[in-house]
């Protein structure tokens, strides 16, 4: 996943926890320096395999942050941290994992920022926000601050890849009705999308919910893009870009795998929270 991070040319990547599942940060630091390099701009929340080692992870991670200029995190690295970086602001929370207060920390960090670009990370889910077998293990108040703070909703955990369609509620999974499209998106006005990308290298497991295994998908018709065993997924990565086409209120995401195959594509509207 790391080569095709590089492969991709991104400017920046967002790690949404259980680096390497060998409580080892010394050899994952070292993997990142080998493919990444020492100085490329990585930020990452807490995931419940990090749990064990998380001092000497959120160490290395805070180094990485002091060699990347023009990068700032403000608060508990990784657990309630408010971080800007290129005109991106995201909040890496340890939701579920570690700490508490997030939903109010999301609250206040989103209310206190201009950007046009927002992003909530951490690593567990909802089980009505995922398609496998977790459990409930994040508050639903977490996933709201950050819709009606405009902020998209980025997760992992479960070993697979999904995404939503714009949802003016998520705890009830309503659609935009303005925005409901599979691949046009918006954040912000009360609406955002929630992803779950965690096919970064260990295990694939299958869609246990919302069958049928194609579109249109069971539940609600929340899901824009399910990518599972089910559907004979390997490893991947989702990539966002933003201010496409010299518009700062532009993006386009597409989720790619390792054998370079584009398995979702995306457009993203920004609108004032």
């Amino acid at each position: 996943m790391l080569q095709l991070v590089k492969e991709e040319g991104a400017d920046l990547l967002l790690l949404l926890g259980d680096f390497d599942y060998g409580d080892d940060p010394a050899a994952w630091n070292a993997m990142l320096d080998e493919v990444l390099g020492p100085d490329f701009p990585v930020f990452a929340v807490a995931g419940n395999h990090d749990v064990a080692r998380w001092d000497a992870y959120q160490h290395l991670l805070e180094e990485r942050l002091r060699r990347t200029a023009g990068a700032r995190c403000d608060g508990e690295y990784g657990v309630n941290a408010a971080c800007e970086y290129r005109g991106l602001f995201f909040v890496l929370s340890g939701a579920g994992t570690l700490g508490s207060g997030h939903a109010h920390f999301i609250e206040e960090s989103l209310a206190g920022s201009d950007a046009i670009w927002r992003v909530c990370a951490w690593h567990k889910n909802r089980s009505a926000m995922q398609v496998g077998g977790k459990p409930d293990e994040v508050s639903w108040d977490v996933y709201e601050s950050c819709r009606r703070g405009g902020a998209i909703v980025a997760t992992a955990h479960e070993h697979s890849y999904e995404r939503t369609r714009t949802l003016a509620d998520l705890r009830d999974r309503r659609i935009d009705p303005a925005w409901p499209e599979v691949g046009r998106l918006r954040v912000g006005g009360g609406s955002t999308f929630v992803f779950v990308s965690g096919l970064g290298g260990r295990s694939i497991r299958g869609q246990g919910r919302c069958h049928p295994s194609r579109p249109p998908y069971g539940c609600g018709f929340e899901w824009a893009s399910i990518y599972t065993a089910t559907q004979g997924a390997t490893f991947g990565a989702l990539f966002i870009e933003f201010g496409v086409g010299g518009d700062p209120r532009a993006a386009r995401g597409y989720f790619r795998n390792v054998r370079g195959e584009t398995i979702d594509s995306f457009t993203v509207r920004a609108e004032p929270p």
